[in-house]
């Protein structure tokens, strides 16, 4: 089992996903999704024509996408919401790589970027690879961990209890099929 994979990252990216790691409340991501979407931010900045997929729906039961609190987040931080895709149907992983792909494939971009904490990132990879994606680079980011809301607060914790969230979701992956 692969805990740490080194960045590939993008020369020319057209889009950067990042899937949610959690929220804390309707309002704000935690640490770890804030950090993700602060990085893919930094490389936007430098490609200012790329467009950030924000991906997860409402899968914490707040009554509002993880997908639409990240962009609310990223449009706070100077993202215009036109560089902003919200891919707000994905409840696990798979789905945020598959419907993201959809997004990609109908938006005609070439090369999606992965972003993601160090910790997800190995799985995120292999998921995107068992699922067919080709040409595609990935960046990660340390984070701490801090509580999401309701049950993805045990899982976001900390840092310690994001890697063995991580250790058990590369088994149930595996055992999926996902990767």
């Amino acid at each position: 089992m692969i805990l740490y994979i080194p960045d590939n990252p993008p020369i020319r990216p057209d889009c950067f996903v990042i899937p949610s790691y959690a929220v804390v409340d309707r309002n704000m991501p935690t640490l770890p999704t804030r950090a993700q979407i602060d990085l893919a931010i930094l490389w936007w900045q430098r490609f200012p024509h790329a467009n950030l997929i924000m991906s997860t729906g409402d899968n914490q039961k707040l009554g509002i996408t993880n997908a639409r609190v990240m962009a609310d987040y990223a449009a706070a931080k100077g993202v215009p919401r036109t560089n902003i895709v919200e891919e707000d149907r994905s409840k696990n992983t798979w789905e945020n790589l598959l419907y993201s792909m959809d997004i990609i494939r109908r938006e005609g971009w070439r090369q999606p970027t992965l972003v993601t904490i160090d910790l997800y990132t190995p799985r995120a990879v292999a998921t995107a690879k068992k699922q067919g994606w080709r040409d595609f680079c990935w960046l990660s980011i340390f984070s701490k961990g801090e509580p999401a809301y309701g049950w993805k607060r045990i899982q976001t914790r900390s840092r310690f209890t994001i890697f063995c969230y991580e250790l058990g979701a590369m088994v149930f992956s595996r055992l999926a099929g996902w990767n």
